[in-house]
């Protein structure tokens, strides 16, 4: 099972992240690999089972290079290719109240919904979800006022802990495909 982790970090904060993430779903059994989304193209995520957009926040939103990997899947959605891959999401952010990171969060997972893709949202029972959890996905105040620079160990274990979910709940979708004969219809 192949996971693809796209990353849009400019500080390194949310590679970090991503990196995280990525170990979690390797011990879960995946084979789990990051891409920039400066480069990140159809090859990526058309081999991947599952996706995983991780972003770092800017003024609000996401990364610009994230929206325009983003906006390079057009042709995909249109020809539906993505339709029942597993998708998550993630983000650091730098400002007070985590800086729009939530609106990121629902931003990536909006695009993944176009394109047919089942989400995996963070649920409460995972580690690290008190501190670097979001029923989205895992983020990261970066730099906390009176705090240490982000991500921290236990921001680390969040976002481990969710590409390990993301990784076992992939594997499930695709053993019931496989014992339900293939391809959800429609996709």
């Amino acid at each position: 099972m192949k996971l693809v982790i796209v990353v849009a970090s400019s500080t390194g904060r949310t590679r970090r992240m991503a990196e995280a993430a990525a170990e979690g779903a390797r011990e879960a059994g995946a084979e789990a690999h990051l891409v920039e989304a400066d480069v990140a193209g159809d090859a990526d995520v058309l081999e991947a089972d599952a996706v995983m957009l991780a972003s770092a926040v800017h003024m609000g939103g996401m990364a610009s290079a994230m929206r325009a990997f983003s906006e390079r899947l057009s042709p995909l959605w249109l020809q539906g290719r993505l339709v029942g891959k597993v998708g998550a999401v993630m983000a650091c952010g730098s400002a007070g109240s985590r800086g729009g990171a939530e609106l990121a969060l629902i931003s990536m997972l909006s695009t993944l919904a176009e394109h047919g893709m089942l989400l995996v949202p963070m649920h409460n029972r995972l580690e690290g979800y008190s501190r670097a959890g979001c029923h989205w996905g895992p983020l990261v105040h970066a730099n906390p006022p009176g705090g240490p620079a982000g991500p921290t160990e236990e921001d680390l274990v969040a976002a481990h802990s969710h590409g390990r979910w993301v990784a076992e709940c992939t594997a499930r979708w695709l053993a019931g495909r496989r014992g339900g004969g293939g391809r959800p219809a429609g996709g």
